[in-house]
């Protein structure tokens, strides 16, 4: 008994009781934090990742304190000599080893879990980072398109609304045409009446015509004024365009279809970079992967060598075992010799009484030394059988640990091969990507391409519209220019011609009137004559403009057509 004076009564202590002191004492200066360690500067604030690893450094040696007392106490509950008590000493380190070791096992376990779920999240990532780009692209091409197909539709509006205000125009002179005609005929019906009749046509008549005539004229001159102000109201596309102008807005248009189109190539350029970007990032990531199976495999291949010196270590046990039992047996044998030793001088004392004393003497030396030869062989026997369940034990442990080790190899193993499955996969999906990248890539150029040359000719088809119908417009305000001047002209000859005929008839009525002389007669109706060859020539002159005008209008019509 180990006898120390107590600190508050001087009473003695035991050797387990100063164990514990000890122990208590070690524990309070091991869990009690370090103050020059743990203090921070005002200055400076302590961040998470402070926090995480001071957490982490104590939550590992609570772990392995709580081992060390639990192993300590585990060992003071025992009764022990001298001489084991290293022994226990390593059995515990070796525990608290292996229990350290379970615990970076199951870290490291974790850590692969957490890759691989990191894994198939940038895969998934990726995946959807590939539709929304698709997306993209498919949005805008649909805008594009749109915005084209909207531009082509307000042009054809554009057209419709010209070639409508072009048969609008032809059949306002296709009307005052008909007028014209039947105007004509009127005329010509007056004029190939015979004497008797135009000697019976009345003034009446004569202002109804001069009034259809003023009328048709009013139409005429209404029409014009109409198609002016059209033509001033339709000022980007009729008269008021000129041809610098319409020449400016088709370089306008064209410079920003180029740019729009240049816009969508960087777009392009610059979403095929982020592409490779993120590529070169993945097979980064898979160079790391692959290094850390690198690390793994020869951890398996530390792993192999460890288990490989255990199981060397079980043969020898194994062979120890083997020894301790032939030791065991060759004990029995000498054991069941000392019997039939003391059975066979049990038989001889019968046989003399003369040497019945020394033999009984001799029996009784041999019985005693055999006594405690077989003290000594019980205690060996005893030791050895204690060594024989030490041994087993051992052996025991250590087929456990053989069989952990050989599961975790087997995981380890199953997790190699599942993360060369995942980076095969990873390295087909990269290059199955890269393919789909470089084939939508000429896709959307060659679409593109396509596009630029249906607009450029569609661009090229609606200016030869415009300036066909600039063209046309030129032409129609000629025409128009030129048959209001022929109508006033023929307006005015019709006008001078009615008025002399009209002074004719004053004349002739004057003359039937005052005198009858057949000679002023006679000259009076040769001037009328000549002045009725007149009006039809005048009547074939605006049929022949006629015929030209409608020629002119089909010409139109046949180029609007094409």
């Amino acid at each position: 008994m180990l006898v120390i004076s107590s600190v508050y009564g001087g009473a003695p202590l035991s050797k387990v009781e100063f164990c514990c002191l000890n122990l208590f004492c070690l524990l309070k200066y091991l869990v009690l934090p370090d103050v020059a360690e743990d203090t921070v500067s005002p200055t400076r604030a302590r961040t998470m990742k402070d926090y995480e690893n001071q957490i982490t450094g104590l939550k590992k040696e609570n772990f392995n304190l709580k081992l060390r007392i639990y192993f300590l106490e585990e060992r003071m509950q025992q009764k022990f000599d001298g001489p084991t008590e290293e022994i226990y000493k390593i059995n515990i380190e070796l525990k608290v080893e292996i229990e350290s070791l379970k615990r970076d096992l199951q870290e490291r376990e974790k850590l692969l879990i957490k890759a691989s779920k990191a894994v198939e999240s940038l895969a998934q990532g990726r995946d959807a980072e590939m539709q929304r780009v698709k997306e993209e692209a498919q949005k805008k091409v649909q805008e594009m398109e749109e915005i084209l197909t909207s531009r082509i539709n307000l042009l054809e509006k554009d057209l419709k609304a010209a070639q409508e205000d072009v048969e609008k125009a032809v059949a306002m002179t296709e009307k005052e045409k008909a007028l014209r005609i039947a105007a004509e005929q009127k005329l010509a019906s007056i004029m190939n009446a015979p004497a008797k009749d135009v000697d019976m046509v009345t003034g009446a008549e004569k202002d109804r015509l001069i009034e259809q005539l003023n009328l048709s004229l009013k139409s005429k001159e209404a029409l014009i004024q109409r198609l002016e102000e059209e033509k001033a109201q339709s000022g980007s596309y009729d008269g008021n365009l000129s041809a610098e102008k319409i020449r400016e807005l088709t370089n306008a248009l064209r410079h920003e279809k180029d740019s729009e189109i240049e816009a969508i190539r960087m777009e392009l350029k610059n979403e095929r970079n982020s592409f490779e970007n993120k590529i070169q990032s993945l097979q980064e990531e898979l160079q790391e992967r692959e290094n850390e199976l690198a690390v793994e495999k020869k951890n398996g291949l530390k792993r192999d060598k460890t288990i490989q010196g255990l199981t060397v270590a079980l043969k020898a046990k194994e062979k120890e075992n083997e020894e301790l039992g032939s030791e065991i047996e060759d004990l029995n044998a000498s054991l069941a010799k000392a019997r039939e030793a003391t059975h066979k001088a049990h038989m001889q004392k019968f046989k003399g009484a003369a040497d019945y004393q020394a033999l009984l003497m001799e029996k009784e030396t041999l019985l005693a030394e055999l006594r405690s030869e077989n003290l000594t062989k019980d205690a060996e026997n005893q030791k050895l059988q204690r060594r024989i369940k030490r041994t087993d034990q051992e052996l025991n442990d250590l087929n456990l640990e053989r069989e952990k080790m050989e599961k975790e190899l087997d995981e380890a193993q199953l997790q190699k091969s599942r993360s060369d499955k995942t980076i095969n996969d990873l390295r087909n999906q990269l290059e199955k990507l890269h393919g789909e990248m470089t084939e939508k890539e000429q896709a959307l150029e060659h679409h593109y391409n396509i596009l630029l040359s249906e607009s450029n000719q569609k661009l090229q088809s609606q200016e030869l519209v415009i300036k066909q119908l600039t063209d046309n417009v030129s032409q129609k305000d000629l025409l128009l220019q030129v048959g209001r001047l022929e109508m006033k002209t023929e307006y005015e000859k019709l006008m001078l011609a009615l008025r002399k005929e009209q002074n004719i008839y004053s004349t002739l009525v004057k003359t039937f009137k005052e005198s009858d002389s057949i000679n002023s007669l006679q000259m009076e109706l040769n001037n009328i004559f000549t002045l009725r060859k007149q009006l039809e020539e005048a009547v074939l002159d605006n049929r022949n403009l006629q015929k030209i005008l409608e020629d002119q209008i089909k010409d139109i019509k046949t180029r609007q057509g094409l």
